[in-house]
């Protein structure tokens, strides 16, 4: 039945949709620091019993294993089906809290990139010869099914893979595409193309991908160090071509670049004005 009058529906804050994602991330490392807590024991564990013990559903605990995994923050045990505390995790006990720093650092120039241009913002870290996304802020226009939560790009690949790549040192970024490409993973431009791009980022200070991960999206990214100047992370937004590479993209690289270098002066880089 009409009244005649169209319907409004009312939006969330932004504040509220900003604290909702807040929550849900506790929520998350609170599952992470639980897995941490049941693997410190020392076995090799298999998911149906992390699971009842976290009493969650062993579907949710498995795909959050495989997050973990990623990161390394979690390995496969000997055993079929069980898990074991990952060889970084025991290598490096401050891993995890510096992680999330990191994310906690990064949050407040992901949601001003996400409030200024409205599209996709991420965080990615260094696993390896990959890209992992720690944190991303959905964007309005466009959901794309690339680097999710907990998912990673080889590190040719997507801006903010690319913008890693190209600021490691030669002997790393050598190491880095020695690796074979797997199922699923974007195609493989040659040594030629990808030794150029490197010295284009690093001219340039950022990284752009242009329907290299999935057709018709676009992203930039640009790297972030900590306070000795190593590279830390990077971060980037991606969206629909026209968003990002379009009209807008001259401010676009200019608010990436000020993002990635107010998150490196709050992790304590002396960044030049």
């Amino acid at each position: 039945m009409s009244s005649g009058h169209s319907r409004r529906v009312a939006r969330p804050a932004a504040d509220e949709s900003a604290g909702e994602r807040d929550v849900a991330g506790v929520a998350l490392f609170a599952k992470v620091n639980s897995v941490i807590s049941i693997l410190e024991e020392g076995q090799e564990i298999a998911a149906t019993e992390i699971a009842a013990r976290m009493g969650e559903p062993l579907s949710s605990v498995y795909r959050l294993l495989q997050s973990m995994i990623g990161i390394g923050w979690v390995d496969r045990g000997h055993r079929r089906g069980s898990y074991r505390l990952g060889l970084s995790m025991l290598t490096v006990g401050g891993q995890l809290e510096d992680r999330l720093d990191i994310r906690k650092t990064a949050l407040p120039s992901l949601r001003h990139l996400l409030e200024v241009i409205g599209v996709t913002s991420f965080l990615c870290v260094r696993r390896d010869t990959r890209a992992v996304c720690l944190e991303r802020l959905e964007g309005e226009a466009v959901r794309s099914l690339a680097m999710q939560l907990g998912s990673s790009l080889p590190l040719y690949a997507g801006a903010a893979p690319r913008a890693i790549l190209a600021f490691l040192p030669l002997g790393e970024q050598r190491s880095a595409l020695k690796v074979v490409r797997i199922p699923g993973d974007p195609p493989r431009p040659d040594a030629a193309a990808i030794q150029t791009d490197i010295e284009q980022v690093r001219r340039e200070g950022y990284a752009v991908s242009d329907g290299d991960v999935t057709p018709g999206i676009a992203a930039l990214g640009a790297p972030v160090f900590n306070h000795r100047g190593e590279l830390e992370a990077a971060i980037s937004i991606s969206g629909l071509r026209a968003q990002i590479l379009g009209s807008t993209r001259d401010r676009n690289v200019e608010l990436i670049i000020a993002g990635a270098r107010e998150v490196s002066r709050a992790l304590g880089q002396q960044v030049a004005e």
